[in-house]
C-alpha cells in the first residue's frame, strides 16, 4: 500500500506550494499542479490521498473545468480552499461533492486536520502532529 499523497491544485504557484511545504511539514506526500487538466494528466493508477484545490474567485469555470472538477472529486476526497466571502464557490464546491471548504487566509492548524481527516490519520499520530 502506498502512502497516501496530498494532490495540491492551484494556479497560483505560491498557493501550491505553501500548502505543500504545510504538509510535508508533518511528512505528508505531497505533490502540485498548475490545473486540474495536468493533475489528471499526471496521476498515476492506484493514487490514494486527497486533493486539495485552490479556487480563486476570479475564475469562472467553462463546461470542460466543470467536468474535471467532477471527476477530481469523485476519485478521492477533496478540500476546496476558497477566498474570504466566496460563498457561491463553496456552495458548488459543496454541492460536487468536495468533503471539506477551507477559507483562506486558513490557519496551518485548520487545513491541517481537515488533510488528515481525508486521509485517515487520527489526531493522536504523533508523528504528524502539528
Amino acid at each position: 500500500m502506498r502512502q497516501p499523497t496530498v494532490f495540491v491544485v492551484s494556479a497560483d504557484a505560491s498557493v501550491g506550494d505553501s500548502v505543500r511545504v504545510l504538509a510535508e511539514s508533518v511528512y505528508l506526500q505531497s505533490r502540485t499542479f498548475l490545473s486540474l487538466k495536468g493533475f489528471f494528466t499526471e496521476l498515476e493508477p492506484g493514487h490514494e490521498g486527497c486533493l486539495v484545490i485552490n479556487a480563486e474567485a476570479r475564475e469562472r469555470y467553462d463546461r470542460e473545468q466543470q467536468e474535471l472538477f467532477g471527476a477530481a472529486v469523485a476519485s478521492m476526497p477533496c478540500l476546496l480552499l476558497t477566498d474570504r466571502g466566496d460563498v457561491n464557490m463553496a456552495v458548488y464546491g459543496l454541492k460536487a461533492g468536495a468533503s471539506d471548504i477551507v477559507q483562506k487566509p486558513y490557519r496551518d492548524h485548520n487545513l491541517l486536520n481537515s488533510i488528515k481527516q481525508m486521509i485517515g490519520i487520527t489526531a493522536t499520530d504523533s508523528s504528524m502532529s502539528v
